[in-house]
């Protein structure tokens, strides 16, 4: 999945909690790049739980990032920590 598939795929599965959303979904991302080993970006502050690879099977997003390449993974970890900084801004986290 690159992307832009990803961005449109966030709008479809948004229920109107976009911090809770954008926070869930980025924590599989950084999960998923933990899990095959590489280092995740210090900034994004990203630490897994003891005896866990980070990633969540019940995830919606489990599949989908599982099966996306790494780069691409990169570039949407991204996007989702940009994401979540200006929805902090905006005064939308809690």
């Amino acid at each position: 999945m690159d992307l832009k598939e990803f961005k449109s795929e966030l709008r479809l599965t948004s229920d109107g909690d976009n911090w809770g959303n954008a926070m869930g979904t980025w924590f599989e991302c950084a999960g998923q790049v933990n899990k095959r080993g590489l280092i995740v970006p210090w900034h994004w502050e990203y630490r897994p739980g003891m005896g866990s690879d980070g990633t969540d099977p019940e995830s919606y997003y489990y599949p989908l990032f599982e099966n996306t390449d790494k780069n691409d993974l990169f570039i949407i970890g991204e996007f989702l920590c940009r994401y979540c900084q200006y929805l902090d801004f905006k005064g939308l986290s809690y």
